[in-house]
């Protein structure tokens, strides 16, 4: 049982990412545009497969190895993408380098 579990939330996971990534390519816009389909591969995509991981495996440190980089992931996904965002409307001029965060 838990096998299954593990695999649905793997696939589950590499559906949001495989999704988000084809949204990225296929959708017209700008680099603001395309950085929205990054947002659900570090939210949700990640720790999907993350959590599966974790149900698969037997192994404590493992598990804990695998949950500490989904943590991470998690945490880190959405700092990244606002200075990405940041970096982009600076080089367009959009946003200069004195305006408060």
């Amino acid at each position: 049982m838990a096998h299954e579990i593990a695999l649905a939330l793997v696939v589950a996971g590499t559906v949001v990412v495989v999704i988000a990534a084809l949204g990225a390519v296929v959708v017209p816009g700008d680099v603001f545009t395309r950085l929205h389909f990054v947002t659900p591969v570090t939210s949700l995509g990640g720790p999907l497969v993350g959590a599966g991981l974790c149900v698969e495996s037997g192994q404590p440190w493992a598990i804990a190895e695998v949950a500490v980089i989904t943590l991470l992931l998690f945490v880190s996904g959405p700092v990244l993408e606002a200075s990405a965002a940041r970096a982009a409307a600076q080089d367009r001029g959009v946003e200069t380098e004195e305006q408060p965060a």
